[in-house]
């Protein structure tokens, strides 16, 4: 009875399981001759990593990820308490070189209504008509170092370069701005700096896509080939590419996991194309399956 039993469970075990239905087939090509490639969604302006001027710990925060801004709008603000004593500094410096300046006319102004020239040596007076031009320079002098550090506590105020929408903030209040570092387990800017943005912007009306096109394919491309995309894991949702440019220069392709015992052996050319989100829900940094109509091989 026992061995039935045994002999049961093992056979019951063994019986394999229904494979489920595949919601959504793999996508096709929708031409008779294609290029098969990937591009990843990125802004049309490019994606623009927002800087800082130089280093100092941000005191306010005015955009949050999502946001809608135009050019101008205030993205974050530096701490400005040393320029803002700088500036007393310099409007000091100017009172002091006005007063100089007008002791100095003053001076000189009773040289000048001498009737008799022969009253003060020819080195004295010239004496007393440099050290107004000096003190007239001073002025100048104490005007541009205001002028910069009042330009400073202006470049204070990070503000948006275009309009557009905000895709990352990496940096928050009580932070000293450049001092965030590049983590490429949770960011993906393959073809950004060795850094994070502070802040990740960029236009997105329209959406480009950046198609990468293995170069053993690259001779069979035309420029301005027609090209569909499809949405990983929904073959369903697909819509065709408006072409953007190329970029004549095959690169080493940057989709790779970013180990320093990885060897690079593929190149790829890139072709930027265009399309609309609307309703689609596509984001910046997804990356598609993108077909590319070409010639036979």
């Amino acid at each position: 009875m026992g061995a039935f039993v045994a002999l049961l469970v093992v056979f019951w075990s063994e019986r394999s399981s229904p494979v489920p239905p595949i919601p959504f087939q793999p996508a096709r090509s929708p031409y008779v001759h294609s290029i098969a490639g990937e591009g990843i969604v990125e802004a049309s302006s490019r994606n623009i990593s927002i800087g800082s001027p130089f280093s100092e710990i941000i005191t306010e925060m005015y955009v949050v990820e999502g946001d809608r801004v135009e050019a101008g709008d205030p993205l974050f603000k530096l701490d400005t308490r040393l320029l803002e004593a700088q500036a007393e500094t310099a409007r000091a410096q100017l009172q002091v070189a006005l007063i100089k300046r007008d002791d100095q006319k003053t001076q000189f102004a009773f040289y000048q209504q001498l009737k008799d020239k022969r009253a003060v040596s020819q080195q004295q007076y010239q004496s007393v008509e440099y050290a107004l031009k000096e003190a007239e320079q001073q002025i100048q002098v104490a005007l541009g170092t205001l002028g910069e550090v009042e330009a400073n506590l202006e470049r204070s105020t990070i503000r948006a370069p275009l309009d557009g929408e905000i895709l990352q903030v990496n940096v928050h209040v009580g932070e000293v701005a450049p001092n965030v570092q590049f983590n490429s387990s949770t960011l993906d800017i393959p073809y950004g700096s060795s850094q994070y943005p502070l802040i990740l912007m960029g236009s997105v009306e329209p959406l480009n896509l950046r198609v990468d096109i293995d170069e053993d394919d690259a001779w069979r491309y035309h420029k301005g080939s027609p090209a569909t995309a499809f949405v990983r894991g929904n073959s369903r949702m697909h819509f065709p590419l408006k072409f953007v440019r190329v970029e004549p220069y095959i690169i080493p392709k940057a989709s790779f996991t970013g180990q320093s015992i990885q060897r690079i052996d593929t190149r790829v050319l890139q072709v930027f194309y265009s399309f609309d989100q609307g309703d689609l829900p596509i984001y910046t940094g997804q990356v598609l399956d993108v077909y590319i109509e070409a010639s036979p091989r």
